[in-house]
């Protein structure tokens, strides 16, 4: 094998690799969402924050979220839930924005799923294309 084979041969390896590395992984991704628990002693939920709303808090892990809410006494977040996706695959996607209200009793810890994430550009649970700036917060305590 020449020396230009091997290195079209390496280059459409590494190619493939960084594909799949792209698609495994939600964190190279633009539109990233992270999930957090929220527990409650009323209720679990799972929560969804974007880099640039993760970017206004002082870190980007559950401690600085739960920070930011004890601190502001409420926080907006999109809700999360289950569903199955078009193609039937089961995926975590936006249901509705919501304000959580904070009280002693309230934490918040990671929340890692192997199903796809879906960003919340990409519409709710109700089908319709939806933008945090546009709706109005469900509270929820």
């Amino acid at each position: 094998m020449s020396t230009t084979s091997r290195h079209v041969v390496l280059g459409l390896g590494l190619a493939g690799l960084l594909i799949d590395a792209v698609i495994s992984h939600p964190a190279f991704a633009v539109n990233r969402v992270t999930l957090f628990k929220v527990t409650t002693p009323k209720q679990e939920i799972v929560i969804g924050l974007t880099a640039k709303e993760l970017k206004q808090l002082t870190g980007k892990d559950a401690g600085s979220v739960e920070k930011a809410l004890h601190e502001k006494g409420a926080l907006d977040a999109w809700q999360y839930s289950t569903r199955r996706g078009a193609s039937g695959e089961m995926e975590q996607a936006p249901v509705r924005h919501i304000k959580l209200a904070s009280s002693d009793d309230t934490h918040v810890e990671a929340f890692s799923t192997k199903l796809k994430v879906v960003p919340i550009s990409a519409g709710r649970i109700d089908g319709t294309a939806g933008s945090s700036s546009l709706q109005q917060p469900t509270a929820v305590n």
